[in-house]
């Protein structure tokens, strides 16, 4: 069809979300073209190892090589770094599903260029202020930070230009610790909890990585900077679920001596969930201010009927107030987050074709 609008995209990492959005890509082929008249013409993959660069265009069957040969574990090809951006087509998309704030002086060159970004990666925008300031504007989209493909992003953005007023946001934002929550309220050992969330795969190979709730702070940072706070990661109180000296075990160390917690998180535990309410691990955000740790919420409100694995955002504003604005659902896996990425792609091409 060769009315169909080409839009470039380079592929910035290619991990399992990387190349989950790969096969996405070429299985909406013919949902593109008739909904969007549109091609996604993919000209360069990198990883953190290796790179390639096809300015016209990799062949769908090129892509299919590159993802055999990344399940086999081997490198995309023999250059390392990724290209400048001036070597890539000047309107090109450029897709950041990478876990490291390396990529950071890349993609503000990119959009020194003119390049739209779209990311899965939450470093860039819960980093310096100044990336924000950088990167975040509306030739950006990162629907994905907060919670795979639920529509949390676009929401808020929807209500900020409705003229809403956001009185305050909360939240469950990671499944992982929805989980320990639950288990502890159910009287489950600290300890045990986090050896069976980390047997269940719910948890990074470094169960720190969640239980120092980083990442949900992270989260919780990008919606408060939407709404205009202006707030660096050192400005919000996150409470951790272990203490700072466990920081210098091994991971094998930490799941043994996690039970040396169960005492105090029991009681804990028992002092948040009296009278009935549930425990859940949340970000609560207003007043200029940001929180994330846990909370008793009434069995009845929307934080406390939740399924414990489940992700959620409450938005309490102007218009919604007796009855706020909820999106929850699934907030986590490989295949969701890139269809959220899909999405975040065809949305943006949109907005920038000419």
């Amino acid at each position: 069809m060769s009315d169909l609008y080409p839009q470039p995209v380079f592929l910035l990492g290619f991990g399992g979300v990387g190349r989950a959005l790969a096969r996405q890509i070429l299985a909406a082929r013919a949902r593109h073209a008739q909904r969007n008249r549109l091609r996604f013409v993919i000209v360069g993959v990198a990883d953190s190892a290796s790179s390639i660069v096809a300015p016209s265009g990799l062949s769908d069957a090129a892509i299919h090589d590159l993802l055999e040969r990344k399940g086999r574990g081997e490198r995309l090809a023999d250059d390392a770094p990724p290209p400048p951006p001036d070597s890539l087509p000047a309107h090109t998309i450029v897709v950041d599903t990478t876990a490291t704030a390396a990529t950071v002086p890349w993609l503000m060159q990119a959009k020194a260029r003119g390049m739209g970004v779209v990311l899965a990666n939450k470093l860039p925008l819960a980093g310096d202020l100044s990336w924000w300031d950088a990167i975040a504007d509306a030739r950006a989209r990162w629907e994905t930070t907060c919670g795979a493909a639920l529509p949390v992003i676009s929401t808020l953005n929807t209500l900020l230009d409705s003229g809403d007023d956001i009185l305050r946001i909360e939240g469950a934002l990671s499944g992982t610790l929805g989980f320990l929550s639950s288990q502890l309220e159910a009287g489950v050992p600290f300890g045990q909890a986090v050896r069976d969330a980390k047997a269940k795969g719910y948890t990074e190979p470094d169960p720190r990585q969640d239980l120092g709730g980083l990442d949900a702070a992270r989260k919780a940072l990008i919606l408060a900077r939407m709404l205009g706070y202006r707030l660096e990661m050192r400005d919000v109180a996150v409470e951790s679920l272990y203490p700072p000296e466990m920081d210098a075990l091994s991971v094998d160390e930490f799941l043994r001596e996690a039970d040396a917690l169960d005492a105090p998180m029991k009681r804990r535990a028992a002092e948040l969930t009296a009278g009935g309410r549930k425990l859940r691990y949340a970000a609560e955000i207003a007043d200029g201010k940001l929180r994330v740790g846990l909370v008793g919420a009434a069995p009845e409100s929307k934080l406390g009927s939740i399924r414990s694995s489940d992700s959620l955002v409450v938005f309490h504003t102007r218009y919604f107030s007796d009855n706020p604005l909820a999106v929850s659902g699934r907030g986590a896996g490989q295949e969701v987050t890139a269809s959220g990425v899909l999405g975040d792609l065809v949305g943006l091409s949109r907005a920038m074709r000419p």
